[in-house]
């Protein structure tokens, strides 16, 4: 078994890694990245009507944004998803594909390689045993985001575990992962927060909910940018816990994202009745800019995308309230570089119309995150316990603070590829 890195090798993006085996090859994920002026895919995929297979771990788009352009290179294999993963994943390349189009970005493919990645797609249940020509494969709970899995393909004589993305621990929305493995020859695990601690999410839950009735108490609305999957959900999860003298309003595509959780199975998505009761029931639905700008004039708790204040609705909402000092702008997730979010925490300004503004709303970010830090990956590592341990989809200082515990603890084959390299099972 040979693996060969075509992406998120000391990056953050486009996820991507070939598995060679008894002369098949397989594709884990299939990702973008976004960048300065269009979007990044993964280098070096060539002869791809001769993939036999892909396995999708989840539908963030950096692990599954390259599909359509797959299709449009006439790759003729099964992609293996969980089915929540799918409906996920549709509607975010459709969204994907819009965006393209209107900002004269070449989306690489055409509308028609969007339906054929659905015809293509075969949906896989968790913990269940599955055979593709000479391989076998599961896919286990990745605790991430709903429908996001680990997943385990071995060929007979060697077996590999790739985590995706992974939370060790339970969160509002998604259970927390599976960690049991026997026998494992090889481990990719991903290493997003491999060189620092969260805060304590319960903690952090409080700080944030007693912030959003602060504001309120002093007269101001609260605006809480998220990511349309998962942060989204969390967030609706934890304003159920209070009761505030505001109403609260839900924006922009995590609506659509929602209401695919809500109507999918799925055994480990978490709080499925509070997330129902709170999406259907007591938060008001934007549905027209009319109406986002009638709701405005009053006070408000406004659940928007997008979650790095690079677009969407957010926008509307920051133009309307940006100036007043009562407002506040609560960030929930990891803010990149060069992104209006991560301005606001560094610098105090957005670009609003192309202009610097200085926000003088209050702004405070809260930790939360899907991903595992530092302490849980350490644990992953050590309950699956592999012959050799591949770092990777991480910023390079956060692998090589993970490469370097491991090899401190003499115990695996420890290695962090960058793009291109080849690594033998």
């Amino acid at each position: 078994m040979k693996l060969v890195f075509h992406g998120a090798a000391k990056e953050v993006g486009r996820s991507c890694i070939e598995v060679q085996t008894q002369g098949d090859r397989y594709l884990l994920d299939a990702g973008i990245k976004f960048k300065e002026g269009g979007l990044a895919y993964p280098e070096n995929l060539v002869n791809l009507p001769d993939v036999d297979g892909i396995f999708i771990s989840h539908a963030h788009e950096d692990h599954a944004g390259a599909l359509p352009l797959l299709e449009h290179y006439k790759i003729i294999c099964p992609i293996y998803c969980t089915k929540l993963t799918y409906g996920i994943s549709k509607v975010l390349l459709k969204d994907s594909y819009k965006i393209a189009r209107i900002k004269n970005l070449h989306p690489a493919y055409t509308k028609i390689d969007l339906k054929q990645v659905e015809k293509d797609v075969r949906f896989v249940k968790y913990d269940h045993l599955y055979k593709h020509r000479k391989i076998k494969f599961v896919f286990r709970n990745a605790g991430h985001v709903p429908g996001s899995a680990m997943i385990t393909i071995t060929d007979g004589e060697k077996k590999l575990v790739y985590t995706g993305d992974t939370k060790l621990k339970t969160t509002e929305l998604v259970k927390g992962a599976h960690t049991f493995y026997e026998d494992v020859d090889a481990l990719i695990i991903e290493s997003t927060y491999g060189d620092r601690d969260l805060p304590d999410r319960a903690e952090t839950r409080e700080q944030f909910l007693a912030k959003i009735e602060e504001v309120i108490a002093r007269g101001g609305s609260v605006i809480i940018p998220v990511f349309a999957l998962g942060r989204a959900q969390d967030v609706l999860i934890m304003l159920a816990e209070k009761k505030f003298k505001a109403p609260i309003y839900f924006d922009g595509m995590a609506k659509r994202l929602t209401q695919r959780i809500l109507t999918t199975p799925d055994p480990y998505v978490n709080n499925h009745a509070i997330l129902d009761e709170m999406f259907n029931k007591k938060v008001i639905h934007i549905g027209s800019p009319k109406h986002r700008e009638h709701a405005m004039k009053s006070q408000g708790i406004f659940v928007t995308t997008s979650g790095m204040v690079q677009g969407g609705p957010v926008m509307s909402y920051i133009e309307e309230m940006w100036h007043d000092p009562k407002h506040a702008i609560l960030l929930t997730g990891f803010q990149c570089k060069r992104t209006n979010g991560r301005h606001l925490l560094d610098e105090g300004f957005i670009y609003i119309d192309g202009w610097r503004t200085y926000v003088k709303c209050e702004i405070l970010k809260f930790g939360f995150s899907g991903h595992a830090d530092k302490e849980d990956l350490k644990e992953i590592v050590r309950r699956v316990d592999p012959k050799k341990l591949i770092f990777q989809h991480g910023d390079p200082e956060a692998i090589e603070a993970m490469r370097s515990w491991a090899e401190k603890q003499n115990k695996w084959r420890v290695y962090a590829p960058e793009i291109g390299e080849e690594i033998e099972v």
